[in-house]
């Protein structure tokens, strides 16, 4: 039974739509094949975002060592020790905002001259993510509230492996040495976020780990290597696929841009789409 505040940061339900930016390229791709492209958390555009969970939690096991007793201090070694295979593990992410007309979301996943922002109602989303069994949740930018999350994490993980060298073995007790704090570092990691990103009031989408066999799982070329993602299935257990609007990001050409979206979805099944163009004063041309 995990602690409560860990179950907390996964349980939540989104009240609002989420709103996933995105190219021309996404954003047809997203609306005509009903998916969604999860990419690899090792292979993130910034990767540092990743190490910042794993550096607070190596911290916090050897705080917690410095004063341990010896049996605490093994178990607490042997899950530091676990961290180096943390990047063998296939675990996808894919992101969503709060903010449906953001500024620094077009910077960041538009292109210099277009670019959209997908609204899906919240429920549809957490709708999906349980279907597929993976987390929905939003990210935690406060320091002292990831801290929280980080002692809980550790202290669970900790409670499990004494339990474990109590009991006496069984064959289903095959898990790797420092116990589930890699899996559950994983589902809890990519929601750790620096605070100067807060702005952003993001939700991602985590997947469970997956194997590289799985048809989903494939590659796309990227600036100097591959990068591996998974293909999200963003249908209900109905079938049904659902958006709720669509902003057009800044473009020198408002008008025709949303003309253009309007017929693809009406050529897509989304006649009932409402599609506004961006508020936002940016220009890049």
């Amino acid at each position: 039974m995990k602690l409560p505040i860990l179950d907390g940061v996964l349980s939540r339900t989104p009240s609002r739509p989420l709103y996933h930016y995105t190219g021309q390229a996404g954003f047809i791709g997203i609306i005509d094949q009903s998916e969604i492209w999860a990419t690899h958390t090792q292979y993130l555009n910034d990767r540092r975002e990743y190490l910042h969970a794993i550096d607070l939690v190596q911290n916090r096991i050897r705080a917690w060592s410095a004063s341990a007793n010896e049996e605490d201090r093994e178990l607490l070694s042997e899950m530091e020790s676990a961290l180096a295979g943390i990047e063998s593990v296939n675990v996808c992410v894919c992101s969503f905002s709060e903010e449906r007309d953001s500024l620094s979301q077009w910077r960041a996943y538009g292109s210099a001259t277009s670019g959209f922002a997908i609204g899906f109602p919240g429920e549809f989303l957490a709708t999906v993510a349980a279907k597929e069994q993976w987390y929905l949740a939003p990210c935690i930018y406060d320091a002292a509230s990831q801290q929280e999350v980080v002692d809980a994490l550790v202290q669970e993980v900790l409670d499990q492996n004494r339990e474990r060298k109590m009991s006496a073995p069984t064959d289903d007790d095959d898990l790797p040495a420092g116990g589930n704090l890699i899996a559950y570092l994983h589902r809890y990691a990519p929601l750790l976020k620096d605070y100067s990103f807060r702005d952003e009031k993001e939700w991602r989408l985590i997947s469970r780990p997956l194997s590289c066999r799985s048809k989903a799982f494939d590659f796309r070329l990227g600036n100097s290597m591959l990068t591996p993602y998974y293909k999200f299935p963003l249908v209900d257990r109905e079938g049904h696929f659902r958006i709720q609007e669509i902003i057009v990001g800044p473009t020198p050409h408002p008008r025709q841009a949303e003309m253009s979206a309007r017929s693809f979805l009406v050529r897509c099944f989304q006649r009932e789409v409402l599609v506004e163009s961006s508020k936002v004063p940016y220009r890049s041309w």
